[in-house]
């Protein structure tokens, strides 16, 4: 089985459910590919939430360098 940890900010539960499909989607690919046979794959996909201003890119906190980005 599978675990996989994503450590970032904060998201909504709907996004981390999306995440955690897609992320046990593509495990079952590779799965499949890997062993040629069909299974039904269960992964543990595990969040752990860090608060934006501790995460840096360099030496800039994240919410810095997200002030930097062109706006959509």
């Amino acid at each position: 089985m599978p675990i996989v940890e994503i450590s970032g900010p904060a998201l909504p539960q709907d996004a981390k459910d999306r995440i955690a499909k897609k992320v046990t989607e593509i495990i079952a690919e590779e799965e499949k590919k890997a062993f040629k046979i069909d299974t039904t794959s269960i992964t543990v996909v595990g969040f752990r939430d860090i608060p934006i201003p501790n995460i840096y890119l360099g030496t800039k906190p994240l919410a810095k360098v997200l002030e930097t980005l062109p706006k959509p």
